[in-house]
């Protein structure tokens, strides 16, 4: 029987002297008042920047709208004529391939780093923070440092290749039909693997060891270890984290945009390539129409994707089935033709896991009677020798990850530190023979305005970035720790806030900014991005204030304090690392953010860094020791803020992201 507490009978006390208190209460939820005070500024940001343009944008699909001003309202001309146009066709196919092959490519590489970082007892610290850097760092530092690699004449790629005896001078790996998409997709698939590894690493450090140390005990190998106990451990990560990695490779645009702008000849124009160019084109109903179209299959992704979440971030009393919203239940109805597929894929891998552990015990058991009768001397050195085997093998094959993840990163320094002419000459190509400053003293000189993009940047990202930690500190709490009704649906909404392409965004926030005198202006940007940056940071935290246990802050209830003095005084002080982690999130996805910020700001003067080291490329003229400079000076503030918090971000991500 449920204990009464000291908060229930001033509850009962206050009822009984004002009658419509308690039917508030009934109607509402125990904690309504409360609750909407912490959730009214998630409100009010995600309804103004979020919801009235998504709204917008889609009437918008249904007009002819050519200008700010909405056109004229033509039904479903846009759509009818998308599924006839073989444009709109192609770009689909290609967003299938890209996606796909992306997200297997970056799910088995970032599954082995993690495994193999897990198992190091040294340097795990150091060797986490390499290969982080390729997801920190902004696009624009991505498209430079990979189309300086690839690039046909000056290419470390080629020149290297050269060297072992290739014939690949000149060879056009991003200007190739053939070639174009696989170079695009290794660009994606270099980004987006550290996005595995850190959150499968905060996933087995999660783990109990005792469950290791009981299988070893019951004679289990390491092969049937981490198909009993690591795989199911990790279920809720690999699909929560595979189900994010999807959505964002399948609404990609920044690296495409940049590295190909979707050529050659439209190989790798996806989805929302061709609803930019659509903008471009001022052709506003069919760009949102592009986007809408695709909102189906986004749709699926974002309903299972909601439902782990949901599961992970809502405490039990959240979930129960007589407290579940209609809402919900909508959701798993539409998802049950997709738990339908995924079960029948995991009863496939069942009878392959099945056939997998026959054939290996199998050898197991010759290999054993290899060596039955001889002296256990001779039986630890076969061990030892077979230990040795595994760790060589292991350590090169994490040795050539990392270099992989690192290898853009050394020929942007070395570029940074070359003269124009070795660059052009194709002098010491591995190496700046003299190491010279030549480059950061023509990008920080009176011909570039890089200072004041450097410091827009730093201001815009700062601002949003305290904007949207504060909102979902306040946000997180009123979803997760108060009862109120309406909080699942709030809480899905959010999600689905974060996981709306920025190409149907944009194009609606533009005719609204534009409206109010807020493009070509940092204040636009600032109030423009939490709108991503905040759903991300606020199911993260939810994730967190789910882990903490509701006894300390019901002692705080019981010893007189209200929620606000309890959420203050008892919890904030808890979720340190949680808000780190928001903070350290937020202010990497507002330092890297092109899309908006492109197509928000015209005048030089504000222009931040993504937008203006874009605009260095003019035509085929690529300053490439300017661009190497100053992708090096973007990148190294993130670099830093990761090294110093790293391990509040894994600890956020442990007790909070990957909770489940």
């Amino acid at each position: 029987m449920r204990q009464t507490t000291l908060g229930d009978v001033r509850v009962a006390r206050r009822a009984e002297r004002q009658p419509w208190q308690l039917t508030l209460r009934n109607l509402l939820g125990r904690d309504w008042a409360a609750a909407y005070v912490f959730v009214l500024p998630t409100i009010v940001l995600m309804g103004g920047l979020v919801a009235y343009p998504f709204l917008k944008a889609v009437y918008i699909s249904f007009t002819n709208t050519t200008t700010l001003q909405t056109g004229e309202f033509i039904g479903l001309q846009n759509y009818q004529a998308l599924l006839d146009d073989p444009d709109f066709k192609s770009a689909v196919w290609n967003t299938v391939v890209y996606t796909f092959w992306s997200i297997f490519c970056k799910f088995w590489l970032g599954l082995t780093a993690a495994l193999l970082i897990h198992r190091l007892k040294r340097f795990n610290g150091i060797i986490t923070g390499a290969i982080l850097l390729p997801w920190i760092v902004p696009s624009v530092v991505t498209a430079i440092a990979w189309k300086g690699l690839l690039d046909p004449t000056y290419g470390a790629v080629n020149q290297a290749l050269g060297l072992l005896g290739f014939n690949t001078q000149n060879f056009p790996w991003f200007g190739g039909l053939s070639t174009a998409m696989p170079s695009v997709i290794m660009v994606n698939v270099w980004g987006g693997i550290p996005f595995f590894t850190i959150n499968l690493l905060a996933g087995l450090k999660a783990i109990d060891k005792e469950y290791y140390e009981a299988a070893r005990i019951d004679g289990a190998n390491t092969w049937r270890t981490f198909l009993h106990i690591t795989l199911p451990s990790l279920r809720y990560v690999l699909i929560v984290t595979i189900l994010l990695s999807t959505i964002w490779t399948f609404n990609g645009f920044d690296t495409i945009f940049l590295l190909t702008g979707g050529g050659p000849v439209n190989t790798t124009r996806v989805f929302s390539i061709l609803a930019f160019d659509a903008f471009s084109s001022f052709r506003l109903g069919t760009a949102v129409a592009i986007a809408f179209i695709m909102a189906p299959v986004l749709g699926i992704f974002i309903v299972i994707l909601g439902r782990y979440m949901m599961k992970g971030n809502q405490p039990e009393e959240h979930t129960t089935a007589a407290q579940e919203s209609a809402f919900m239940r909508g959701l798993k109805l539409i998802g049950w033709p997709v738990r339908m597929l995924i079960q029948g894929v995991l009863a496939v891998l069942g009878v392959l896991n099945d056939a997998v552990e026959s054939a290996l015990q199998a050898v197991g058991t010759a290999f054993s009677q290899r060596f039955v009768g001889q002296e256990p001397a001779r039986q630890r050195r076969a061990r030892r020798l077979s230990q040795t085997i595994g760790g060589i093998g292991a350590g090169v094959l994490l040795t050539l990850l990392v270099l992989f993840e690192l290898g853009p990163f050394y020929w942007v320094m070395t570029t940074a530190f070359k003269s124009t002419s070795q660059i052009v000459e194709f002098r010491k190509v591995f190496w700046p023979e003299p190491w010279t400053l030549e480059q950061f003293d023509t990008l920080l000189g009176p011909t570039r305005n890089f200072l004041t993009w450097y410091s827009n940047t730093a201001v815009v990202s700062v601002v949003s970035t305290f904007i949207a930690v504060f909102v979902a500190a306040l946000g997180g709490y009123g979803l997760t720790r108060l009862r109120w009704r309406g909080s699942n649906i709030l809480a899905t909404s959010v999600l689905i806030a974060y996981l709306m392409p920025a190409v149907m965004m944009f194009i609606p926030l533009y005719q609204v900014f534009s409206t109010l005198h807020l493009t070509d202006s940092l204040g636009g940007l600032m109030i423009a991005y939490p709108s991503f940056g905040l759903p991300f940071a606020t199911w993260l935290m939810m994730g967190y204030y789910a882990s903490i246990p509701r006894e300390m802050e019901e002692a705080a209830l019981i010893d007189g304090c209200n929620h606000f003095q309890a959420f203050l005084r008892v919890v904030l002080p808890l979720v340190s690392p949680a808000l780190m982690a928001a903070g350290m999130f937020a202010i990497t996805l507002a330092w890297k953010e092109f899309i908006f910020a492109y197509v928000f700001l015209s005048r030089e003067r504000f222009y931040t860094l993504s937008v203006g080291m874009a605009k260095m490329i003019v035509g085929d003229v690529q300053p490439w020791g300017e661009l190497a400079a100053a992708a090096l000076l973007m990148a190294i503030p993130v670099a830093i803020v990761y090294i110093i918090g790293q391990r509040f971000m894994v600890a956020g991500l442990t007790a909070g992201a990957v909770k489940g």
